[in-house]
């Protein structure tokens, strides 16, 4: 993280916790931060999920295939590349998004 991150961090949380905690301020500033909090994190929600998923259609697929020819490898090799498909995904989207917002500060 860099030094401009972290001082924008430390900035915002020195303002919020000396701020009184019944009645501060309108609820309109709180709804904007909280609505412009989700809109920059929305996307990064939804990826353990996937992640998830992708490896359950893959064993899936391979008790299937197990299940078919009478075997016990196809669900090990089958989840197997489901982890790796689903860790390679998670990564390029996060590294994806983190292009967006260095590009978007800059």
């Amino acid at each position: 993280m860099d030094d401009k991150r972290k001082k924008e961090i430390q900035e915002y949380a020195e303002r919020k916790a000396s701020e009184p905690l019944f009645g501060r301020g309108s609820p309109r500033d709180d709804g904007a931060e909280y609505r412009q909090a989700m809109q920059e994190n929305a996307p990064y929600l939804s990826l353990g999920i996937q992640m998830a998923l992708t490896i359950a259609a893959f064993a899936g697929l391979g008790w299937w295939l197990d299940k078919e020819n009478g075997t016990s490898m196809w669900i090990g090799i089958c989840s197997g590349f489901g982890a790796v498909a689903g860790l390679g995904y998670f990564l390029l989207v996060v590294l994806r998004m983190e292009k967006k917002k260095e590009a978007k500060r800059k």
